[in-house]
């Protein structure tokens, strides 16, 4: 799990995260000892299916966990302070300049009473002692900065007069509008056509290169990892199963469920007849199995994957799998090359 800074603007270690349902006594475990950092400027992808615990992961970091939900160990420590620990009032004053959050859905996010504008210039004004004027003319240059065609016009409107891919837009710009230090994007692509999303992920990348932004980027998506991360996190039930360089872990997965996402990702260079999907279903909260929670959906496993635990090790090259048949993994890899 290395980092391409000696001190990472992010530390995300052994976390565990509890959900109590509604209605219900039992306390659940959702996220288990969680440990992955980004560096200043750095972009890290956090890749699972749904259920795998990376939004809840998300959250947690800027404490916006719903109700029933709880972190119950670790540490997230950002620039030194453990924000787990911290006061309310120290995590409210970290939230623009520090960190913000793009999320999945504008409309959810976005007030539906308040014209776009607006809110732009009330996200600037909350951490700046900006003048309404000087703060419209940033959300005006911001906006345009996202690309926004007639910008002045659009900040004028409403949410629901936007198209999709401008609400987006509009989001980020809100998010953006103190320049924060780490983003943190919980799949904010995955409601929009693929144009649209392509767009996007281009501006995110840009807005990153430019303003020398650190990123956490939540999806079920690797096409989208592999445009825009540098390294990437595998979670899988609660639990990280593989970390590494991006062209890494495309190039010779360590673990058998990165694997079988690499296998389920579409190559537009490659022809070929059929995707290859991981066999069975994701166990669901509160009922993972014994063992390697992967060893029921996994062409690998052995008894001995059915109990114990399997933590992600270092694997002595720059990475870490949870996998214990990594040599096994390699050489099917190597025999299905032609």
């Amino acid at each position: 799990m290395t980092s391409t800074s000696s001190e990472p603007l992010l530390v995300v270690e052994d976390l565990c995260i509890d959900v109590t349902p509604v209605g219900d006594k039992k306390v659940v475990p959702a996220v288990r000892n969680v440990t992955f950092q980004v560096a200043a400027g750095e972009a890290v992808g956090l890749v699972g299916e749904s259920g795998s615990g990376k939004s809840l992961t998300l959250r947690t970091i800027l404490g916006l966990l719903p109700a029933g939900v709880r972190a119950t160990g670790g540490r997230v420590l950002f620039e030194g302070v453990d924000l787990l620990k911290a006061p309310k009032k120290t995590l409210k004053n970290l939230r623009g300049t520090g960190i913000t959050m793009i999320f999945q859905e504008p409309m959810t996010s976005l007030n539906p009473i308040t014209k776009v504008g607006e809110q732009i210039i009330d996200a600037a004004r909350a951490k700046h002692s900006w003048s309404k004027s000087d703060a419209r003319d940033h959300a005006l240059r911001l906006a345009r900065h996202m690309g926004v065609p007639d910008a002045e016009n659009v900040l004028s409107l409403y949410p629901h007069e936007l198209s999709g891919g401008l609400r987006q837009r509009v989001m980020i710009a809100a998010a953006l509008a103190c320049r924060p230090k780490l983003v943190l994007c919980d799949e904010p692509t995955t409601a929009l056509d693929v144009t649209i999303q392509a767009q996007i992920i281009r501006l995110l990348i840009e807005l990153k290169d430019e303003f020398g932004m650190s990123m956490l980027y939540v999806t079920h998506d690797l096409a989208v990892v592999a445009q825009l991360c540098q390294r990437l996190e595998v979670m899988y039930s609660g639990s990280i199963v593989e970390s590494g360089l991006v062209s890494e872990l495309f190039r010779e997965p360590n673990h058998p469920y990165t694997q079988g996402l690499v296998n389920a990702t579409p190559d537009v260079d490659a022809v070929v007849d059929l995707l290859v999907g991981i066999r069975g279903n994701a166990p669901t909260l509160g009922n993972w199995p014994e063992g390697c929670a992967f060893h029921p959906r996994c062409d690998f496993a052995t008894e001995e994957c059915q109990s114990g635990e399997f933590p992600l090790r270092d694997t002595g090259d720059g990475r870490a799998s949870a996998c214990i048949h990594i040599d096994r993994l390699h050489e099917s890899t190597r025999q299905a090359t032609p």
